[in-house]
């Protein structure tokens, strides 16, 4: 098998959900079965992320990002001038900007189509704003308490949990809502989510005991999604207002942006990889 690509690097976030040592062994043996073996491997957190100049001098024309979501969104931030591109490996937990390239794949099978030249080059829609770029989507709004929620449970840690969890619920009921400009109507939370040609937008819905509990399961599920929602509208581009500054989380990494911030649609301009049809 001859590979499209001859210069690859790793990098592997080791405290993500679903990556190990033994699989970066397994994705080091495909490289160099391929016939283009790893220029190296930046693990995390020990190494930092390269940066597009590091790549360029080094002439790498692959990326290999074995993570979750979250660290896949800051090695992207750092690459936006690079000319090669990138290939998503599912490592962390839910991945679901992986799955909108790959499907339900492991990082094996999606790395041998790569090195043999079945996968294409895609700029996927992104949320473009002040505060960074999303690739799975913004959420904005009082309920991204939850948030901090989510890392306690994942930690296990019960005294954290005692603490956070009345918060977010204090949150979530009296939180200043948000609103899409030119609406009347406020939400404890609005999601956004790139599509093809336009953002869709949703309104989370915290009306009774029942919707509040529902979004509290989806938060610890990982996927605040999840929740009772509200279709708002499909644009490209939202500003979103609120009486103060807004809470953020932008695939699911915290931010804050002030009222009257605009979230638009821009195809990335880092390059992926992608083994399968991106949802449209």
């Amino acid at each position: 098998m001859t590979s499209p690509f001859t210069r690859p690097v790793l990098v592997c976030n080791l405290r993500s959900g679903s990556s190990d040592e033994t699989l970066v062994g397994r994705l080091t043996e495909i490289c160099r079965d391929a016939g283009a073996p790893l220029v190296r491997a930046i693990i995390l957190p020990d190494d930092d992320l390269p940066t597009a100049a590091m790549l360029k001098d080094d002439g790498i024309d692959l990326l290999l990002v074995l993570s979750g979501d979250g660290t896949l969104n800051a090695a992207a931030g750092k690459l936006e001038t690079w000319g090669g591109a990138m290939l998503a490996l599912p490592g962390g937990t839910l991945n679901l900007f992986h799955k909108t390239l790959h499907g339900d794949r492991g990082p094996e099978d999606i790395l041998h189509d790569a090195l043999a030249g079945r996968a294409r080059t895609v700029h996927p829609p992104t949320i473009l704003c002040d505060a960074g770029r999303a690739y799975i989507g913004v959420i904005a709004g009082p309920t991204t308490a939850w948030a901090e929620v989510r890392e306690q449970f994942r930690s296990l840690s019960l005294s954290g949990l005692a603490e956070t969890i009345p918060d977010a619920i204090d949150a979530t009921l009296y939180g200043d809502g948000v609103r899409i400009r030119g609406s009347d109507q406020s939400y404890q939370a609005i999601n956004l989510t790139p599509k093809a040609d336009r953002i869709l937008a949703e309104g989370l819905i915290t009306d009774s005991a029942g919707s509040i509990l529902s979004h509290g399961i989806a938060w610890l599920g990982g996927d605040f999604r999840e929740g009772p929602s509200v279709d708002l509208s499909e644009r490209r581009a939202v500003v979103i207002e609120s009486k103060g500054t807004i809470g953020l989380l932008l695939d699911g990494e915290p931010a804050e942006l002030p009222s009257g911030a605009t979230y638009r649609l821009e195809r990335s301009p880092l390059a992926f990889l992608a083994t399968t049809p991106i949802t449209p």
